[in-house]
């Protein structure tokens, strides 16, 4: 069977880095490079293209991590610059938006740690799990420091500080390494599980019943995960996890994908795009733990699909994109905006079936 790829009306504005839903045949999308902005496709009235849907009330954010949950899209965490700050730190706060009602709320209890680049998805039991985000307090202090350097006046001494910074260890970043639960009907958190892995920021993320598929993902910055789990979360209070097979064991020279977009249609996973750096890995096997220094960000326009057992490669689409919104229906997968390898947010949409 082969890919189908089609193109939808266009964004207002390009959108990385930021949030999306799919409810009631309606498409939202917004935050990150749209700022406040939020927006929806009816997809019943298609000839009507986007409509302005309700600003967000809150802080302006990139990353946030967001799913679907009871007709709701739930925002959590992410990175911006709060009231009387200068620079951006890792956000506490969540909020949802109710299509009923259209409108967001935020919700009144303070995250337990954040969620800056975690990857969330919905349970069958109308409850919401989260996998990875970047630990607040080593964000927070790094981007202190690097506000407070003058590139163009101390070019050596940002480099010393990035170079220091990049060349930690994985476990140095502290990033989240339980897998939490929320319940939105009493909008409490909970940690049901460690995760067996290395912890991800910008990982895929596809859903089945309670089973979550997370595909790569950073696990370090600037070095990509090889590696493909699968969660059974039907338990309250334990999560198995397995590897699967990854796409590394069908094409040697994949280097692992972060903010790529990823969907369930039919009975496959599907993963398009994505950005990592050439070269990262074989710098990490060297003892080079500035792993992506020198290196070029790359940009893939690769499609790959996953049957369950085993990777394979599905094709090529457009140029390579990332840091965009993936949402699925039965029959396809949509693509929602991004960023190419100008860094130039994207306005286009597509779906895939």
């Amino acid at each position: 069977m082969s890919l189908v790829i089609d193109s939808i009306a266009d964004l207002p504005v390009g959108i990385k880095h930021g949030v999306g839903g799919l409810i009631d045949n309606k498409i939202y999308a917004g935050l990150g490079s749209a700022g406040k902005q939020f927006f929806l496709l009816d997809l019943n009235h298609p000839e009507l293209s986007w409509q302005c849907a309700p600003e967000f009330p809150g802080v302006a954010r990139d990353d946030a991590a967001y799913a679907v949950c009871n007709d709701k899209l739930y925002v959590f965490s992410g990175a911006g610059i709060e009231p009387n700050k200068t620079h951006p730190t890792v956000l506490l706060d969540s909020w949802v938006f109710d299509s009923s009602k259209n409108s967001w709320n935020q919700l009144e209890e303070t995250l337990p740690i954040g969620l800056l680049g975690a990857s969330c998805a919905s349970l069958s039991s109308g409850e919401i799990v989260c996998f990875g985000g970047y630990r607040k307090e080593t964000f927070d202090d790094f981007v202190e420091q690097l506000s407070h350097i003058n590139i163009e006046l101390e070019p050596e001494k940002h480099k010393q500080l990035l170079t220091q910074f990049m060349s930690q260890e994985i476990a140095d970043y502290g990033w989240n390494q339980n897998i939490l639960k929320f319940t939105p009907s009493d909008n409490l958190w909970s940690v049901i599980g460690e995760n067996p892995f290395p912890a991800n920021c910008g990982a895929g993320i596809a859903q089945s019943g309670n089973v979550i598929t997370l595909v790569e993902g950073e696990i370090k910055p600037g070095l990509r995960s090889l590696q493909t789990k699968q969660y059974d979360c039907s338990g309250a209070t334990s999560v198995k996890g397995i590897e699967c097979s990854s796409i590394v064991s069908v094409d040697y020279e994949h280097e692992g994908l972060a903010g790529h977009f990823v969907g369930t249609v039919g009975q496959n996973i599907y993963v398009y795009g994505g950005a990592y750096f050439i070269g990262s890995w074989n710098n990490l096997k060297t003892g080079k733990l500035y792993t992506h220094q020198g290196l070029q960000k790359h940009f893939t326009n690769k499609v790959w699909k996953f049957d369950g057992e085993s990777w394979c490669f599905a094709g090529e689409f457009g140029e390579g994109l990332a840091y965009g919104i993936s949402l699925c229906s039965d029959q396809c997968m949509y693509i929602i905006g991004g960023e190419n390898n100008l860094g130039e947010a994207q306005k286009r949409c597509y779906t895939l079936s």
